[in-house]
C-alpha cells in the first residue's frame, strides 16, 4: 500500500469539503436523474451505459468500453451461468492518473457499481412513471435511484467537487460501472478480468482499494451471503378435473417442495447454525419462490409447473456445492412426494459464495475514518443477507474492498427512492477519502487515460 508524501498533498478542513459539496447538489441530482431517465433493466441497459459514458466525458474522462463475452468468462471459478446474451452489451472504466502519469503518492482506489435494475413490476401501482425521476421530501424517486445509480452519482460528484476545487487526485482513480450484476455478477467478472489481464501489459495497475457504493444506510459492509439461483420444471400427469385423482398436480407438488425449502431455511436460522458473521443477524438465511408458472386450463389438473428459487447460504460454501445440494434436496424431495413426478433443474443466474471482508485493513480503517471525520461517528458495520459484486474483489484479488453507499428505500420494491441529505453525506466521505488517502494536487492537462 501506498503512503501520501505530504509535499505533493492538499489539505482541507472538513467545512471546506462540506461545503463544496453542498454547493454539487445540483450536480448530483441531475447526474442521478439522467441515470434513472435512462431505462437499464439487467439484460438492456446500454440506454444508461451511454448516458453514463456522455457523463464521464462530461468530467473530462476517457472511457474504455468492456464488451460482454461470457464465453471468455466461462471457466472462472466466480463465473455464473448467463440470463442473458452479450448482445452489444458493455462495461464502462475510466481512469484518472497523477499528472503526466507519476507515481501515485498514496492509495489507487477503484469505484465500482452497476447500471442494471431490476422489473419495476406493475407500473399503476407507482406514484410516477417508474423512469421519470422526481424529488420530494428529500428523497428522490425512481427505478434505479436506490440501486444504485445514487451511489454512482456519489462518485461522478466526488469527482466534480474536486475539479470545482481545482484539484485532482494524485494517484490512481477508476471509476468501473458495469451490467449484470442484479443476476449474474459477470459484468464486474468481464472488467476484472481486462484489468488482471493487462496489467501484464502495463496498461493498468492494480488498485489497493475498492470501494462499491450500494445503498446500505452508510455502513460499512462485513460479510454477505452466498446465492443461487435454480429454475426447477415439475411434470405431472394431466386429466380432465372430474377424475382428477387420475392426474398428478406439479404445481400442488411445487407448493409442498418450497415448503420444504423454508423448513431448511429456518434450520439454518437457528443461532447455533449460523456462520459467526452473521450471529447476531435475525433469519440471513432466505429462501424465496420469485417466479412461478404452470397450468394450462382451470379445469384440467396441469401438465407442468416451472418455479424461479433463490437460495441462500453461509460464507466458506462453494457455490456449485451449494447448487448441487439444493438440487438434490428438491429432486429428492419430488421423488417422496411421487416417484412419478418429473424434475428438471436449471441453474442460470447467480452462482454467487459469501464472502467476509477485511475492515481491519488498513484502507477500510481509513475509509471509516473519513466518515467519522465528516459525520462524527465510526460507520455501522453491516452483514449482508444479498450478495454484492464485492465478492469478486475480495475472492479474486488482494485488494481491500467493502459496500459504502447512501440510504435508499423500496429498492428492488414500488417507489423507489435514496435520500438526498445521505447522498451528501456519502459524497462528502469520498472527497475527503480521496483528499486525506489518495492525496490531491492541482489539476493539470494529462489527468486522464
Amino acid at each position: 500500500m501506498h503512503t501520501i508524501t505530504p509535499s505533493t498533498s492538499h489539505t482541507l478542513s472538513t467545512n471546506t469539503i462540506a461545503t463544496a459539496v453542498t454547493a454539487q447538489r445540483s450536480y448530483l441530482l441531475d447526474t442521478l436523474s439522467q441515470l434513472v431517465a435512462a431505462p437499464s433493466p439487467s439484460g438492456n441497459e446500454t440506454p444508461a451505459c451511454t448516458t453514463m459514458e456522455g457523463l464521464l466525458q462530461e468530467l473530462g474522462l476517457t472511457t474504455e468500453r468492456i464488451p460482454m463475452d461470457t464465453d471468455a468468462l466461462s471457466g472462472h471459478p466466480l463465473f455464473s451461468c448467463p440470463c442473458s446474451p452479450d448482445g452489444n452489451r458493455f462495461n464502462l472504466l475510466a481512469e484518472i492518473n497523477p499528472p503526466g502519469n507519476a507515481t501515485p503518492v498514496g492509495l489507487n482506489v477503484l469505484f465500482n457499481g452497476h447500471l442494471d435494475v431490476v422489473p419495476t413490476g406493475p407500473e399503476h401501482l407507482w406514484a410516477k412513471d417508474p423512469y421519470q425521476p422526481y424529488e420530494q421530501d428529500g428523497w428522490l424517486y425512481g427505478r434505479g435511484a436506490g440501486d444504485m445509480k445514487g451511489g454512482i452519482a456519489c462518485v461522478l460528484t466526488a469527482i466534480r467537487t474536486l475539479q470545482s476545487l481545482g484539484l485532482q487526485p494524485a494517484s490512481r482513480i477508476g471509476i468501473n460501472t458495469v451490467v449484470d450484476e442484479e443476476d449474474t455478477g459477470n459484468g464486474t467478472l468481464a472488467s476484472l478480468g481486462v484489468l488482471q489481464r493487462a496489467r501484464s501489459k502495463a496498461r493498468y495497475s492494480g488498485y489497493d482499494a475498492v470501494i462499491i457504493p450500494e445503498p446500505f444506510g452508510e455502513t460499512l459492509m462485513a460479510a454477505q451471503i452466498g446465492v443461487c439461483w435454480l429454475t426447477v420444471t415439475l411434470t405431472g400427469r394431466p386429466a380432465h378435473v372430474a377424475y382428477m385423482n387420475q392426474g398428478l398436480n406439479p404445481i400442488s407438488a411445487g407448493i409442498q417442495i418450497m415448503q420444504a425449502l423454508k423448513q431448511v431455511q429456518d434450520e439454518w436460522n437457528l443461532p447455533k447454525n449460523r456462520h459467526p458473521a452473521f450471529a447476531h443477524v435475525n433469519n440471513p438465511i432466505n429462501i424465496n419462490l420469485g417466479t412461478i408458472e404452470g397450468g394450462e386450463w382451470k379445469s384440467s389438473v396441469p401438465c407442468t409447473c416451472t418455479m424461479g428459487i433463490r437460495a441462500s447460504f453461509y460464507p466458506g460454501r462453494d457455490a456449485q456445492e451449494a447448487i448441487a445440494w439444493f438440487s438434490r434436496f428438491i429432486e429428492e424431495t419430488a421423488r417422496r412426494l411421487n416417484p412419478d413426478l418429473e424434475v428438471e433443474i436449471a441453474h442460470n443466474g447467480f452462482a454467487a459464495p459469501g464472502c467476509v471482508y477485511d475492515l481491519q485493513h488498513p484502507a477500510m480503517q481509513a475509509l471509516s475514518q473519513s466518515h467519522a471525520a465528516l459525520h462524527g461517528a465510526p460507520p455501522t458495520h453491516l452483514a449482508c443477507t444479498a450478495t454484492t459484486d464485492g465478492r469478486h474483489f475480495r475472492l479474486a484479488t488482494d485488494w481491500a474492498v467493502t459496500n459504502y453507499g447512501p440510504t435508499a428505500r423500496n429498492i428492488h420494491g414500488i417507489d423507489e427512492c435514496v435520500s438526498i441529505d445521505s447522498m451528501l453525506r456519502v459524497t462528502q466521505t469520498l472527497v475527503h477519502y480521496i483528499v486525506t488517502q489518495c492525496g490531491v494536487v492541482p489539476i493539470a492537462s494529462s489527468n486522464v487515460t
